[in-house]
């Protein structure tokens, strides 16, 4: 009587691995999402945010440097669709002693 002992060998990473990314700050053992995990965060919560504006009114988004940049080049077209969707415009502001997650959204007037 043989016995066959048969393994599926891993072809995709995990998903974790897709929206993480290695933390800096712990040396690769925890994660933080993906820089592009946290521009689609944000998209989301101006959304949500936006429902509550006033006409007339600004959003700034204060966001750490490497997000803003993200926001401003390749993630740009995220802030068009907010801008079109919403009918406000968005200010993006580097915020360079904020944390990689973190980030702020601003009802401004005019602007």
């Amino acid at each position: 009587l043989g016995l066959v002992q048969m393994t599926r060998k891993r072809s995709r990473q995990s998903l974790s691995q897709l929206l993480c990314e290695p933390c800096q700050n712990c040396s690769g053992e925890g994660y933080l999402p993906s820089q592009e995990t946290i521009c689609f965060q944000i998209y989301r919560k101006v959304l949500r945010h936006s429902q509550d504006a006033r006409e007339g009114t600004s959003m700034e988004l204060k966001v750490n440097s490497v997000i803003g940049e993200l926001l401003r080049g390749e993630q740009s077209d995220l802030i068009v669709e907010l801008e079109k969707t919403t009918g406000l415009q968005m200010i993006v502001t580097a915020m360079p002693d904020f944390h990689m997650e973190q980030f702020d959204i601003v009802e401004t007037w005019g602007a």
